[in-house]
């Protein structure tokens, strides 16, 4: 009798795991379908099958997804611009056009806008390296963004650019960096 609670609450938390949109609680409902199923394991004699289940089901894959989403919930961009074009106007001053267009554009996708550098010089190189979403620098006069190609924000923000000519977006490949 309890097994078939069991396995009608999880085919429920399944079928809300499908409908969720918000990705916090998608990863919370999994980790609770997890450990209902270590229960399941646990009651059809499987001990070892369950407690393998509640430790890698219900604790480190859910950590890995948490710190994904974390992860994606940044936008960083890279820049050595010095002319204030990516300036945020913290001083007073006016912002500057490149960091009004990417935080229209991290707005819209409900991102934080991390510029490097910044006042946190050594985390921004550390981060920069290996998971910068943006270089902007500055050739004959022109504003260039280069990102990565496989990004569909990159798609908004080459709409974005559409009437800024002295702006271009250069798409490159996944396994670029930007030393």
């Amino acid at each position: 009798m309890l097994d078939i609670l069991l396995l009608l609450i999880v085919a429920l938390i399944a079928v809300a795991i499908v409908v969720h949109t918000d990705l916090f609680n998608i990863v919370i409902l999994y980790s609770i379908f997890s450990l209902l199923c270590a229960t399941l394991y646990l009651v059809y004699m499987a001990p070892d099958v369950a407690l393998a289940e509640a430790a890698i089901g219900s604790a480190f894959v859910p950590m890995i997804f948490i710190v994904a989403i974390s992860k994606q919930r940044e936008f960083i961009v890279l820049s050595r611009l010095e002319d204030g074009f990516l300036s945020a106007g913290s001083d007073g001053s006016r912002p500057g056009r490149g960091y009004v267009i990417l935080k229209a554009l991290c707005r819209q996708y409900g991102l934080k806008l991390v510029l490097c550098p910044s006042g946190e010089e050594k985390a921004c190189r550390i981060l920069a390296r290996s998971s910068a979403d943006i270089f902007v620098y500055e050739e004959d006069g022109e504003y260039i963004m280069e990102g990565k190609g496989s990004s569909l924000i990159m798609e908004r923000l080459s709409h974005m650019l559409i009437d800024h000519e002295d702006i271009s977006l250069v798409l490159t490949g996944d396994d670029e960096n930007y030393d």
